[in-house]
């Protein structure tokens, strides 16, 4: 309920930003674990911050190492609820890295710690950021050919390498992994506090803590930008979401009246699916100057891969309708043409 106190990982990513935006402005305060006082400084820094004037509805604890056991006992003391976003990016992975070391032991460790903090806390319910690549095998997310339909129920074996696709493949591995581990830990330890699972696709939208239109190009909105300005962004998964219902889903998830121990997927267009390619029409249409003045050349190239997921329980249950492709693309395009400015 508003006013009480919520901690945070990952605020000072992507989505974890945006999940602390939304979690302050519906009234909960706020306590976000942060690896050095200069990334607090930067989220303080931000308009959406600014313009809500938290005050003392929003406190950082510098957490230098959240793989170290204990890492988040601290932090997570007084709280009611915990949102946990932190887990390594794909982009950590090098080809040739250790796939475990760099991804799969992070993943699986920072989620532990989480689970391990609210044990005997004050935690009612541990929200997790998971992802639909979690709930299902990594033929099916590079499949061309893609009949079976995904929803909440959905697993996978844990895989074991070797991650010959590269950094992709293996952070599917690594959410996979966190998934069974922490479904493991609660089989196991039968915590007096709930959890619930969220299943994002692939996540868009603008990120306020980018200022820097070659920094845009980093996170998952390479998709829309790096055709939109003629670069190749290969190959994406048919399933995407805007990053606002995602942060937002997280936040509804901390409702008590929304069913525990569950897992809810999150993804626009649903059994139709993401066609990524449809992005170059969407920008003519959207961005005629910008294309006439080819600082959006609009030539690049991506391929789709077709997922069905069925996205009609979460929606109802959250009582939201997912912003559609043609918004993650506006939206997306339009926050790369303000860091050119």
């Amino acid at each position: 309920m508003a006013g009480e106190l919520v901690f945070i990982t990952g605020a000072t990513g992507h989505l974890g930003f945006r999940v602390l935006v939304d979690a302050l402005e519906a009234g909960y305060k706020v306590r976000a674990a942060i690896r050095s006082q200069a990334k607090g400084d930067k989220i303080l820094a931000t308009p959406s911050i600014k313009e809500l004037n938290p005050g003392n509805k929003l406190e950082f604890i510098i957490v230098p190492d959240m793989l170290a056991e204990g890492a988040y006992s601290e932090g997570i003391k007084g709280a009611t609820y915990a949102i946990h976003v932190a887990s390594p990016l794909a982009s950590a992975y090098k080809d040739g890295d250790d796939a475990q070391k760099i991804l799969i032991e992070p993943a699986v460790k920072g989620t532990l710690n989480i689970l391990n903090a609210a044990q005997g806390s004050s935690v009612k319910r541990v929200v997790i950021t998971s992802s639909v690549v979690a709930i299902m095998p990594w033929s099916a997310v590079v499949s061309a050919e893609n009949e079976v339909v995904w929803d909440e129920k959905s697993r996978t074996p844990t895989p074991s390498g070797p991650f010959l696709m590269g950094a992709f493949e293996a952070y599917s591995a690594s959410k996979v992994a966190a998934l069974n581990s922490t479904e493991k830990w609660i089989s196991e330890k039968k915590p007096a506090f709930d959890v619930v699972n969220i299943f994002p696709s692939f996540i868009v939208g603008a990120d306020e803590l980018v200022t820097d239109a070659k920094d845009a190009l980093n996170g998952t909105n390479y998709t829309i930008i790096k055709p939109a300005i003629g670069q190749d962004a290969s190959y994406a998964p048919g399933c995407s979401i805007h990053l606002k219902d995602v942060a937002l889903a997280h936040v509804k998830a901390l409702d008590p009246k929304v069913l525990g121990n569950q897992g809810y997927i999150l993804s626009s267009l649903g059994l139709d699916g993401t066609k990524w390619e449809d992005v170059f029409e969407i920008i003519k249409r959207k961005f005629p100057d910008e294309v006439a003045k080819n600082i959006l050349p609009n030539n690049g190239s991506i391929v789709s891969g077709p997922i069905k997921i069925d996205e009609k329980r979460s929606e109802e249950i959250f009582g939201m309708k997912y912003r559609g492709f043609e918004e993650q693309v506006e939206d997306v395009v339009n926050f790369y043409l303000s860091l050119l400015v």
